[in-house]
């Protein structure tokens, strides 16, 4: 159990944390307390301490989630009765909810929603002074009733609660309520929470979902449930154990945990063991403080592609340094530059440099034995959440994996700002890698499983696999399968990446700047088609169409000999075309290229992603030389 110990650990080491709110992306969230969870509530009700009703009001979406205490079994509820401490939805808090809805009590029930709510409630009440000024109001039975006097809710023509309301109803009543809005289904399934206004001393009054001293007294409250006391398996003591464990990890309505054993009656552990418990006993409080961390690492850091979690977490690691990231996204802010080619000093070797300063640190601070835990999370189904990957490791060595996989990746790649195009150098992002290997349009399980491949070549330091490189190559040696020639420029810059890290990862890596000296066959070969692309350009001018280079790409990628005759008899035409002073040059070009050539490598064999990286090179060498020469 590594990896439940490692989150309770972390959950320990940030308790400071807990409450504190944090955004991500829009979303509001923070290291939960134990017993505790966040929902989205629609109503808010304000009660006098004298357990009078006050006020109530609708809350917009910015302000609906709010932070509730639960039980162990209300936490885990789907089609069973089981009551909220305090805030909960209409049919457990309100005593005349039958009263406004039509109800079908079912038969193994033996009392309602609100009953098992009061109930407990009572208990509560007994021992927390704001707790029993809501308990004394709710008990009166007439929540529905004051929210209907207080047009929260609406009735229909029979005193029903109104299941929804219309465009005609609008018209004739010339508003819409503001319940319509942010409820997502009918208004009894709205969810309420509870605050007490004290009529005598307001001064400092905070909502009850907001006190801190409410949230310990739930918290002990929540100590003294009905547990069974056993040994927990993570950190060996005895202590009360959970039986539920928590979901909603991933986003708010996620169903699927990590650990359930609810299915006594096939195989999830009948044939090995007698009981559940048999097979490990977690405590009910490290297993809310473990699942607390994960849900929070998660909103905070965690990359989550189509429910598919990637995490990287450490005690001084910034959340940025995560191996699905290019190396483009690594650099600090103030890292960013102008144009590569406007910038003198934006080389391969400069741009290395400040990618190694941005994965260390400025002064190498980043670079300690500390622990790094590495997580890969996806559900097979609504109920179950599988852990297809976890590893720890020294923050030293993940950084120089980190900084590895971004060397022997490296290649020029094009992006852009502000619809401005950039060059950098680097490896791309993890899921750039696996659209462009796969396809756009490739079901997305494919590119998942793509993706966590190269995730653990990149935090285990392994070679990309032969596959990955072998679909760039093919889709690469394609242009007219695009239907964007820049998406088709995209592929050719992280095929080359790829090529880079499968051909050279021990040797250094091959530069983007033109090898002259260089025999190697595939590399010579693509030299030749990126001249003769090149020449053809020159001579069309303007004029968008596609060269021969292009057409024929993927038969000079199988056949390149005997592609190569027809090509360059295709090209006399332009040669002819030319003026004398490119006539001469293209033509010493190709000379150069064939001289490099035996007979041992000039053969029709079909060729590998080698070809590419020749390619570029020389055509980057020919565009590029007259205005900036690469530093090496």
């Amino acid at each position: 159990m590594t990896w439940i110990s490692d989150l309770y650990e972390t959950y320990e080491e940030n308790k400071d944390q807990v409450g504190e709110i944090f955004i991500r992306n829009n979303q509001k969230f923070s290291l939960l307390p134990i017993g505790h969870i966040y929902r989205k509530v629609q109503i808010e009700v304000t009660v006098t301490q004298d357990g009078e009703f006050f006020s109530a009001r609708v809350l917009g979406r910015d302000e609906a989630l709010t932070m509730i205490p639960v039980t162990e079994k209300s936490a885990n509820k789907s089609n069973n009765l089981a009551p909220n401490i305090l805030h909960d939805e209409l049919k457990y808090v309100a005593k005349d909810f039958e009263t406004y809805v039509d109800t079908k009590k079912k038969k193994d029930e033996e009392e309602t929603a609100n009953q098992l709510y009061i109930s407990q409630l009572a208990e509560y009440a007994t021992e927390n002074r704001r707790m029993n000024a809501v308990y004394n109001y709710l008990k009166q039975g007439t929540l529905i009733g004051d929210l209907v006097k207080n047009k929260i809710l609406f009735l229909d023509e029979n005193d029903k609660l109104l299941p929804k309301w219309t465009k005609e109803l609008t018209e004739e009543k010339g508003f819409k309520p503001e319940i319509f809005d942010v409820i997502s289904g009918t208004q009894d399934s709205a969810m309420v929470r509870f605050t007490v206004h004290d009529t005598k001393n307001s001064i400092n009054e905070l909502p009850i979902w907001e006190d801190q001293s409410m949230t310990d007294f739930y918290i002990e409250q929540i100590k003294k449930g009905d547990f069974k006391k056993e040994i927990d398996y993570v950190t060996g003591e005895t202590m009360p154990v959970a039986s539920y464990h928590n979901k909603g990890l991933r986003y708010g309505g996620d169903g699927a945990k990590i650990i359930s054993a609810n299915d006594s009656t096939n195989f999830t552990y009948r044939g090995r063991f007698v009981e559940k418990d048999d097979v490990a006993t977690v405590g009910y409080e490290v297993s809310q403080k473990a699942h607390n961390a994960l849900k929070w690492l998660i909103m905070k850091q965690g990359i989550t592609q189509s429910g598919r979690v990637y995490l990287v977490w450490g005690k001084a690691l910034p959340e940025k340094l995560t191996p699905v990231a290019s190396s483009n996204e690594l650099l600090d802010d103030d890292d960013e530059e102008e144009d590569f080619f406007e910038v003198k000093d934006r080389t391969r070797e400069a741009y290395a440099k400040r990618l190694r300063g941005s994965i260390y640190g400025r002064k190498n601070e980043l670079a300690i034995d500390a622990k790094v835990n590495i997580l890969i999370l996806d559900s097979a189904g609504k109920g179950r959440l599988g852990i297809l990957y976890y590893n720890s490791t020294n923050q030293k060595d993940y950084l120089e994996r980190i900084e590895k996989w971004h060397r022997q990746s490296s290649w020029r790649h094009t992006y852009f700002v502000n619809k401005q195009r950039r060059f950098s150098f680097g490896a791309p992002n993890l899921f750039s890698i696996a659209k462009a290997a796969l396809g756009e349009r490739t079901n997305e399980k494919l590119i998942q499983n793509t993706v966590t491949l190269l995730f653990t070549c990149v935090v285990e330091e392994k070679k990309v696999p032969f596959d990955i490189t072998q679909n760039l190559f093919h889709r690469a040696s394609n242009p007219q399968s695009f239907e964007q020639h820049e998406d088709w420029l995209k592929t050719i810059e992280i095929a080359c990446s790829m090529a880079n890290n499968y051909y050279f990862k021990d040797k250094g890596g091959c530069s983007v700047s033109l090898n002259k000296e260089s025999n190697e066959r595939n590399y010579l070969f693509g030299r030749l088609l990126a001249v003769s692309h090149i020449l053809e350009q020159e001579v069309l001018n303007e004029q968008k169409r596609s060269t021969n280079a292009e057409r024929y790409m993927n038969a000079f990628s199988t056949h390149p000999v005997k592609t190569w005759l027809i090509i360059r008899k295709n090209l006399q035409p332009y040669i002819s075309r030319l003026s004398p002073p490119s006539k001469i040059r293209y033509n010493k070009l190709f000379d150069e290229i064939m001289n490099q050539f035996d007979e041992t490598t000039y053969t029709d064999k079909a060729l590998d992603g080698r070809y590419l990286l020749g390619y570029y090179s020389q055509e980057y060498d020919i565009f590029h030389k007259s205005t900036y020469e690469e530093a090496e």
